[in-house]
């Protein structure tokens, strides 16, 4: 038993440690629960250790500590037949690439509970037999405090582009999934202004985070010869998001894959116009022509339109119902009871 344990009320398992457990765990905290953390990799060698760790804690003092465990496909699996109580914890995208594998998820029905952060998981949860009063959707969320509609901008000057210039956005991370390039590429058949001029500059291209693909994308940039309006500005810290998102014309990600992205959802908060790849986990935020523009994803051509309309004309009306529909169903604040609702699960 470990002594560690003691004076917690939950579980809180992990294959290893960023910012999506430091998020998770501070969530706990703020509605009450004292987590005691197990990590696959720092406490435990392989899934039978980590099974011995999380039963040794959950069961401290003769207790059944509720467990809140993921990613589902490293963590989760591996707990599933605990006689304790396991509540699955679904990251991202991790049940549609399971599901896009053709995986048996018929294990999911041996957890008490199993929390989804879209309606895309939530399906595929269904469709592999988990009861609906067992599945809790609880989206990310964005503290609506922190990210307020029509945010302050940052000075352009900070970031090397001229003040008045349309601002293109990428903040996802350069990896194959996230398809940058597709970005790139798009933002290159975006038509130079031809009464360029102080007031009415081009349009630029600012692409944050960084990652396994940046030396190619930097080398796609010049190969495009869109070096002077396009600035890699590397990894973004949060204090310096909201202005960021304020001063931008649009948000755009092009990615394969999503659950419910943080980021989109923090653009729509802060009255960015946002285009996204058609994914089932972005088609539960984005409206076309409601709430912001989808794409097909790859569809270079498509995304190319998209940003051209954009950069020409504030969709007014569309950032409006953006704005409302994160207030109503993505307000991190009150989205917190479901996380506890979802622990308290029989």
């Amino acid at each position: 038993m470990p002594i560690e344990a003691a004076g917690h009320d939950c579980v809180y398992a992990t294959a290893g440690w960023g910012i999506h457990d430091e998020r998770w765990v501070a969530a706990l905290l703020e509605i009450g629960f004292r987590p005691f953390v197990v990590s696959l990799g720092r406490d435990a060698a392989d899934a039978l250790e980590l099974r011995e760790a999380v039963l040794a804690a959950a069961t401290v003092g003769g207790l059944n500590l509720p467990v809140l465990a993921g990613p589902l496909h490293s963590v989760t699996v591996a707990l599933a037949d605990l006689p304790i109580t396991v509540v699955g914890l679904s990251w991202g995208y991790d049940l549609s690439d399971l599901d896009r594998d053709g995986a048996d998820l018929s294990w999911l029905t041996q957890l008490h509970g199993l929390i989804v952060d879209s309606e895309a998981n939530r399906s595929i949860a269904l469709a592999a037999g988990v009861e609906a009063g067992r599945i809790t959707f609880m989206p990310w969320g964005v503290d609506l405090a922190a990210f307020p509609f029509h945010a302050p901008w940052i000075d352009a000057f900070e970031i090397g582009v001229p003040p008045h210039a349309p601002l293109v956005l990428s903040l996802r991370a350069h990896e194959p999934i996230y398809r940058v390039a597709d970005v790139i590429r798009a933002f290159a058949e975006v038509p130079r202004r031809h009464d360029v001029h102080e007031d009415f500059p081009d349009p630029h291209l600012i692409i944050g985070h960084q990652g396994s693909l940046t030396a190619e994308l930097k080398s796609l940039v010049r190969e495009l010869n869109i070096e002077q309006r396009t600035r890699f500005i590397g990894t973004v810290p949060e204090s310096d998001l909201v202005p960021l998102l304020g001063r931008a014309s649009c948000y755009v990600t092009a990615s394969e894959v999503d659950g419910t992205s943080v980021t989109l959802l923090q653009a729509m908060a802060c009255g960015t116009p946002v285009i996204a790849s058609d994914t089932p986990g972005n088609r539960g935020w984005v409206i076309p022509g409601e709430t912001g523009f989808l794409f097909p994803v790859g569809d270079v051509d498509s995304l190319a339109a998209c940003l051209i309309e954009v950069t020409a004309r504030y969709p007014q009306e569309i950032v409006d119902r953006a704005r409302a529909l994160v207030e109503r169903d993505a307000n991190w604040q009150a989205n917190l009871g479901r996380l506890a609702g979802g622990l308290r699960m029989n």
